[in-house]
């Protein structure tokens, strides 16, 4: 498996964030979102090929410093559209990506990694729990919903 960095805009990188907001919405039975825009303070965008070059798997990182006071002081950057496509799944590919999240968000200097997943995603909380995820409060857009779950993972 390769992952590299790559631009919002990457045809592979597209084409997995349309096919995550396709597993949310059957998840959650919510709207389909597609080709959305980059988010402001986006920090990385990274893609995971097979060894046939196949897209399968994603991992962006946005800069949230300061943005929400649950986050205290330290520099913050917040893990989103981390996704293995489903025939990828349980190879242990989910925890290569977030290897790759945290070695970049070091790389930038930042002290701390947030979250929010879901209860109708037990797979994606198992991974963070599994790899050390904390709960935290409530942030953000997402906390109108009962079923969002909130983490951080200190990376100093």
């Amino acid at each position: 498996m390769k992952i590299q960095e790559v631009e919002w805009e990457n045809p592979d990188a597209v084409q997995l964030r349309n096919e995550q907001s396709a597993d949310l919405s059957a998840r959650y039975d919510s709207p389909l979102t597609l080709n959305e825009p980059a988010p402001e303070g986006l920090v990385s965008f990274s893609v995971m090929h097979d060894e046939e070059g196949t897209p399968v798997g994603c991992v962006a990182l946005v800069d949230q410093t300061g943005v929400e006071e649950v986050f205290g002081p330290g520099r913050t950057v917040e893990m989103r559209k981390v996704f293995v496509r489903p025939e990828f799944r349980g190879r242990g590919l989910s925890h290569l990506l977030v290897d790759e999240a945290h070695r970049i968000a070091v790389a930038h200097g930042f002290d701390q990694v947030v979250l929010v997943s879901g209860s109708g995603q037990p797979e994606s909380v198992g991974l963070y729990r599994s790899r050390g995820y904390q709960e935290l409060p409530p942030y953000g857009i997402y906390q109108q919903f009962e079923t969002s779950l909130f983490f951080v993972y200190p990376l100093v």
